[in-house]
């Protein structure tokens, strides 16, 4: 949910008191959106799904290169033995890696939703692995023989699939998503070349730029939501994620998406 990258323009401002559903609720900045999800419960989660089958892939990978290795020393066919094993092990360590995406990603979904309020009724996430990867597989494939140019439809395509299996307060079909990938373009070119002329310093105003992209084409019955920029107000967050990531080899990372989705679900209204 929070994919991180920026919007464009300005936005007017946040629009007043939303329709009663359920229990009162505040309508302004923050009261439309609660996330109150837990860096140590999906410290679980990227460990298990995320990290683990990652580590195992490349463990087999290495179990099948030694095998060729040793049988091309034994042996001796010119290099073939060992060509074929370590395309069969990066086979398999693509495989691994692609599967252990998906996992991780279907389980995120379900633990962010978990998390998440909106208009104060609880949501709850119902894709499969198996429907997800269909989104993923395509999505790869399809940004990779466009080099990245398809991105912003992958983005698109992945939020359309996501809220279409979403339940709100325990009711299908309520949470829509109406992006046009096109108006995305520009942005997300842009984002990348200042991305890459300031060192990664443009972050926070790219991931911005697209909190608002996500958010003002995100409605619930029909009823649409409005974002916040705060760019410099974002900085703290991000740079304190991305140090303390680095930091702590990684492990921190749980802890600095939340609080990244945090922070972003109060600045919608």
């Amino acid at each position: 949910m929070g994919a991180y990258a920026p919007p464009q323009g300005g936005y007017g401002p946040p629009p007043g008191a939303p329709m009663g559903m359920g229990g009162g609720f505040a309508g302004g900045i923050g009261g439309r959106v609660v996330f109150n999800g837990d860096g140590g419960k999906l410290f679980g989660t990227y460990l298990l799904f995320g990290v683990v089958p990652v580590i195992a892939a490349y463990f087999v990978f290495g179990i099948i290169y030694g095998i060729g290795f040793g049988l091309e020393s034994a042996i001796g066919t010119g290099g073939i033995v060992m060509a074929l094993f370590s395309l069969i092990g990066g086979l398999v360590l693509f495989a691994g890696v692609l599967v252990a995406s998906v996992l991780f990603a279907n389980k995120f979904y379900g633990f962010y939703y978990e998390a998440l309020a909106l208009d104060g009724q609880q949501c709850q996430y119902t894709g499969t692995p198996q429907e997800l990867a269909k989104v993923m597989v395509l999505n790869t494939i399809l940004t990779s023989v466009t080099c990245g140019i398809y991105t912003p439809w992958a983005i698109v395509r992945m939020k359309e699939f996501v809220h279409s299996k979403v339940l709100v307060g325990g009711q299908p079909n309520r949470l829509t998503f109406h992006g046009d990938p096109a108006s995305l373009l520009g942005t997300y070119i842009l984002g990348l070349i200042l991305m890459y002329c300031t060192l990664g310093i443009y972050g926070p105003w790219f991931a911005n730029n697209l909190f608002a992209f996500m958010w003002e084409n995100t409605k619930l019955d029909g009823r649409g939501y409005q974002f916040r920029k705060d760019p410099g107000g974002f900085f703290g967050t991000y740079l304190l994620t991305v140090l303390f990531t680095y930091l702590s080899c990684g492990i921190y990372y749980p802890w600095g998406i939340c609080n990244i989705l945090k922070w972003e679900a109060e600045r919608v209204a």
